[in-house]
């Protein structure tokens, strides 16, 4: 056992070893966008100062909006942000799959909504995590007696992970340190003979230890504990070099979302790595306007020599005696340096609109003109967030894909969830996304429907069959979706059939002919209406 300790520290210390530069950038990062967290190179005292090198807040306010935007465009709690399909299709679906993949739906989103809404406080860490050092890490932990889910968002200093083949994160090691009345909750009398005796005398006393979890080299198929488990966990006591438990997880319970791998690293790049250049010089230049402004206003005096300058009193109020000269001429002088403090707030707004960019600002934001039609809105809100897809491609695919498929096996595993119908045996199960920044980057497909119908509107007014390429029915649905109008709206296929069958026969024959002259009329109404 003591083998195994001494194996997984040396190796969490070669991998904190290969990160150590990147440590140093995310130490200059934390030190003027996020000061709270900047303990990456060295600890830090609770209720230690850190703002002190921080002359301008542009850079962390404009982190802090991108991922508070992020939170309400992705995993927004008054929003539905996923939903379960099967790999059928729609028309292939009986009532029993629709109504189950619906139910199960639900229940996850309550879930979610568990325990004091933790998942949506704790992902928006993850997010000022992820803009600002490019790499979160979020941990979901599965209570096997209630059935609950805990999440938390680990902090990056205490974090080094490692990748398989495939580019993905698979292993991490979580140094961290607990004192030792946690670790006695935790572990019990399986800790060291040091943390036993500090629990009467330091109860309070810290103590590190080491969280590791890779894959296991050996799963052995249809056993139930954690030898059958497909990643195995190690608790350390890394002072006493102590195996303290062993388990394993059916799934890799951390998520490890990175911004971009543009260079290539095992960690992610940030759009605060972009923006630091124009951080640290408009920090610089805060100081020097901040200096040029004091002298401005509250200049030096120019004075014979520093005799003459003793008791001087230059407070509100009052008297400087000898102040003048028997001819009254003033014997002190203020220098007036000339400096322009007018030109350094204009460089310096400058900078601050370079970094408000790198942070996409103007992204977030949305503002539209007014007064534009449908298809003008529907451009430009594709023009602005076909840059956020690559990013939020990523988010889906190393955060919330693996986040909802673990939350949907520990709930399956704890027999939270239904059993499935025949139907669904036999085909897969996919995770949709339907958050306003999901919906936002289908809007392409909205804007071209409407751009069509623009186009054909001239045409159909002299010849409405050629309405007859279209499929409405499919047009009016993916119409609807990409404007975000929620599914339990839109009526199913086999009840838009019924629907028209009992029409039918009420409505008079030629209601085939007014039907084509009103869809005329929508798009003529879609080329020339106001958004």
């Amino acid at each position: 056992m003591d083998t195994i300790a001494q194996d997984l520290i040396r190796r969490q210390e070669a991998l904190a070893s290969e990160r150590a530069p990147l440590d140093q950038l995310w130490q200059e990062i934390a030190e003027l966008m996020k000061s709270m967290r900047a303990d990456f190179t060295f600890h830090r005292v609770p209720g230690d100062k850190r703002t002190q090198k921080v002359f301008d807040a542009t850079a962390g306010l404009a982190a802090d909006n991108l991922a508070a935007g992020l939170w309400g465009m992705v995993t927004n709690a008054a929003n539905d942000w996923f939903t379960l399909r099967s790999d059928l299709a729609e028309a292939d679906e009986d009532q029993a799959t629709k109504e189950w993949l619906d139910d199960v739906t639900r229940r996850m989103k309550a879930a979610f909504s568990g325990n004091g809404q933790r998942f949506y406080s704790r992902v928006m860490e993850l997010y000022a995590d992820l803009v600002t050092f490019g790499t979160g890490v979020f941990y979901s932990e599965e209570d096997t007696t209630t059935g609950r889910i805990h999440y938390s968002c680990r902090h990056l200093a205490e974090c080094f992970v490692a990748e398989n083949e495939r580019d993905e994160v698979d292993t991490l090691f979580r140094r961290f340190t607990f004192t030792a009345r946690q670790a006695h909750l935790r572990w019990g009398d399986k800790c060291h003979a040091s943390v036993l005796r500090a629990i009467e005398k330091e109860p309070d006393r810290r103590f590190t230890f080491l969280h590791a979890v890779m894959p296991r080299a050996e799963v052995q198929g249809g056993r139930h504990d954690a030898a059958g488990m497909g990643f195995a966990s190690f608790y350390v006591d890394v002072e006493n070099r102590l195996l303290l438990s062993e388990g394993g997880y059916h799934d890799f319970p951390y998520q490890v979302p990175r911004w971009s791998t543009a260079s290539r690293g095992l960690y992610g790049d940030s759009p605060a790595m972009l923006a630091l250049p124009d951080v640290k010089m408009l920090n610089a230049m805060s100081k020097t306007t901040i200096v040029a402004a004091q002298k401005a206003v509250d200049p030096p005096l120019l004075a014979v020599d520093e005799v003459a300058v003793r008791g001087l009193r230059t407070h509100p109020g009052g008297i400087i005696y000898g102040g003048l000269d028997e001819n009254g001429r003033r014997r002190y002088e203020p220098l007036h340096s000339g400096g322009n403090v007018g030109l350094g707030l204009e460089l310096e707004e400058q900078r601050r609109e370079a970094v408000r960019q790198a942070f996409y600002f103007s992204l977030l934001l949305m503002v539209q003109q007014p007064n534009q039609t449908a298809t003008e809105v529907l451009a430009r809100q594709e023009e602005k967030l076909r840059l956020m897809g690559p990013h939020l491609g990523r988010i889906q695919a190393e955060f919330l894909d693996p986040l909802i498929r673990r939350q949907f096996g520990i709930m399956r595993r704890a027999n939270l969830l239904p059993p499935a119908p025949k139907q669904l045996l036999r085909a897969g199960i996919r995770i949709e996304y339907v958050s306003p920044l999901a919906r936002a980057q289908r809007a392409g497909e909205g804007a071209a429907i409407v751009r069509a119908l623009e186009s054909l509107a001239p045409l159909g007014a002299i010849k409405p069959e050629i309405y007859d390429n279209i499929d409405a029915d499919a047009a009016a649905r993916l119409l609807a979706q990409s404007f975000g109008v929620p599914n339990n709206l839109l009526r199913t296929p086999d009840a838009v059939k019924k629907l028209r069958k009992k029409i039918e026969k009420e409505a008079p024959a030629d209601a085939g002919a007014d039907a084509m002259a009103g869809l005329g009329d929508l798009g003529a109404m879609l080329s020339g209406g106001a958004a």
